[in-house]
């Protein structure tokens, strides 16, 4: 079985709390005594802070992640987890837009019926995002422009098209993970060239370019192990080892390319890294490559390093899924390693590392649903080697009490989406993506929707206050509410009125249960106000007509503890050309 794909026995999905402020770890080096591997000596250590990780909007088993030219991050969402595929019945996945700037989701695209699972993602010059789906043997592209989609099927049978990356002619490079091919798609003529591996069983995995428009790739099977090159029409192979690999879990899987276009790969089972010097590299040789290995923190639950990527100043940064960790690895003379924690424990950080332009790693966290993005601190001196006690983070706090979280007042031009709030945080969630939502005459709209739409406004916080006030045309199988340390789609707190009841439900991995509930008539057409809070386990409502006096007292309280924490916003099921409508919404730290 493939390397990447035996790493399934790993099944543990947590739901994480609260945000890590500082993970430190330092002094996690491994002292390799065979000549062609490096021993990475401490001579210096790089601080990092995670700021945050953030549930995904919609849609599960956050993948592949891709920058554009505004800086938002884009995140694979395949919903399954290949195994070694996924089942037919998976539905169509989903691709998630992230902007930093407002630690909002400003788009969620669904992949249309009878498309795959995205895994990889990578743009070319004119912004379109390229994405192969090995489970329909498709390579899907998406025109952010216009949200239209388009797929192209890949000319060899079940070839699981797999890593992707768009050359500076514009031509889109994929592996053919099954068919042991690299592949080439040509927009313009819309047409295919394949070239094979020698290997029948290479296993084609990660796929990168360098500056100088050659394609690397690796191959991902350990009885073959090679980095390949494909260069002016030729296929050029390079050993990692002189000895035989066969069994030994040296499985090479994604590739980066440093400042000074050498070119790093993460190495599957062994917890290494590798190194190829280009200027030294002979072909069907190790000449010019070095391993460097570090020490995993936990010695019982495995290692896989998979996700890899190199910064602006030619640090080489990786992650390992069943460590839960992710790292950097300061390149020179006197490399060193330093290991971090990913903000949730047990994630399965994967394929999805990048760093940014600004010098930011994000990582998927595939188990937990997350998306995290770690910022770089300074490059200090350690005055010995000896491993430093490691720093044990605590959670971030919550916002102060009283701080405003997110706020709107929708008195805007009109607009498709809910775009900017007037506090200046982005709606994200279906706010920012789905066309049933704009903003029309100064207030929010839902239009021609059918089913549950959710949005989020603000940071992610613990004990919040969330009052909005709306309407809606019909209470005719329709309700409208707050919703309260949402996570995603499947799970949060909810206040609403239904129009004949005042509820608080939750629901939990798609699951809804009804904490409480008192009799409240609500009618058609009439705006209504409703204030949400919960505190610790207590979740508390009440809610009046827009414009009368708010009641002094709670209405409905209970109490659940499922969830600690997650974003604030608004949750609401419309049905049968009923249109909701809202005036005012403000979340507040509590």
């Amino acid at each position: 079985m493939n390397s990447s794909l035996r790493k399934r026995f790993l099944h543990l999905l947590p739901v994480a709390v609260g945000f890590l402020s500082i993970l430190l770890m330092i002094g996690l080096v491994f002292r390799v005594i065979v000549p062609a591997f490096a021993t990475a000596t401490v001579r210096n250590l790089v601080t990092s802070s995670v700021s945050h990780d953030w549930y995904t909007p919609g849609g599960w088993a956050p993948w592949g992640t891709a920058f554009d030219k505004s800086g938002n991050v884009w995140l694979a969402l395949p919903g399954c987890d290949p195994s070694p595929m996924c089942s037919n019945s998976t539905p169509p996945g989903k691709i998630a837009v992230f902007n930093p700037q407002f630690n909002a989701w400003p788009h969620l695209y669904q992949l249309p019926a009878g498309y795959g699972q995205p895994l990889f993602l990578a743009f070319d010059q004119s912004g379109k995002l390229w994405f192969p789906m090995p489970m329909t043997n498709t390579l899907g592209m998406l025109d952010p422009a216009t949200g239209t989609f388009q797929q192209w099927v890949v000319p060899s049978a079940g070839s699981g098209p797999w890593g992707v990356a768009v050359d500076h002619q514009g031509y889109i490079w994929f592996t053919e993970h099954y068919a042991n091919k690299i592949g080439r798609f040509d927009p313009n003529s819309q047409s295919f060239m394949e070239i094979s591996t020698p290997a029948l069983n290479s296993q084609p995995y990660g796929i990168t370019v360098d500056a100088s428009n050659n394609i690397w790739f690796t191959e991902n099977n350990d009885s073959v192990a090679l980095i390949g090159e494909y260069s002016a029409g030729t296929l050029k192979e390079y050993k990692i080892r002189n000895s035989s690999t066969t069994g030994t879990g040296l499985t090479p899987h994604l590739l980066t390319v440093d400042p000074q276009g050498n070119i790093w790969w993460s190495e599957g089972w062994v917890h290494m890294i590798g190194q190829l010097i280009v200027a030294k590299a002979v072909p069907g040789t190790n000449d010019g490559v070095t391993e460097f290995g570090y020490t995993p923190s936990c010695s019982s639950c495995g290692s896989h390093t998979s996700g890899i990527s190199a910064d602006s100043h030619g640090q080489i940064w990786f992650d390992d899924s069943l460590q839960s960790s992710f790292g950097v690895f300061s390149a020179g003379a006197n490399g060193a390693f330093t290991i971090f924690n990913t903000p949730t424990a047990n994630s399965h950080p994967h394929d999805g590392l990048n760093v940014d332009a600004n010098n930011t790693v994000w990582f998927d966290e595939e188990f937990a649903n997350k998306l995290a993005a770690a910022s770089q601190g300074s490059i200090i001196p350690t005055p010995t080697a000896s491993p430093v006690p490691t720093l044990t983070p605590s959670p971030s706090p919550s916002p102060t009490p009283g701080t405003v979280l997110g706020q709107d007042t929708f008195q805007r031009a009109n607009q498709k989406f809910w775009g900017k709030a007037s506090d200046g945080n982005v709606w994200g969630s279906d706010a920012g993506s789905n066309s049933v939502f704009s903003v029309s005459s100064n207030s929010g709209r839902l239009i021609n929707g059918s089913g549950n739409y959710n949005t989020i406004l603000g940071v992610s916080t613990s004990n919040a206050d969330v009052v909005f006030s709306g309407s809606l045309s019909s209470f005719t199988n329709t309700n409208l509410g707050a919703t309260l340390r949402w996570q995603d789609g499947n799970n949060w707190y909810k206040a609403y009125l239904d129009g004949k009841s005042l509820v608080i439900q939750k629901k939990v991995s798609g699951t809804a249960t009804v904490i409480a509930s008192t009799p409240f008539a609500a009618s058609g057409g009439t705006s209504y106000s409703i204030r949400f809070d919960v505190v610790g386990a207590t979740l508390s409502a009440r809610a009046w007509a827009t414009g009368s006096t708010e009641p002094s007292t709670w209405q409905v309280t209970g109490t659940d503890s499922t969830f600690t924490s997650g974003y604030c916003g608004l949750r609401i099921l419309v049905q049968g050309g009923a249109t909701a409508t809202f005036t005012s919404f403000t979340a507040t730290g509590l």
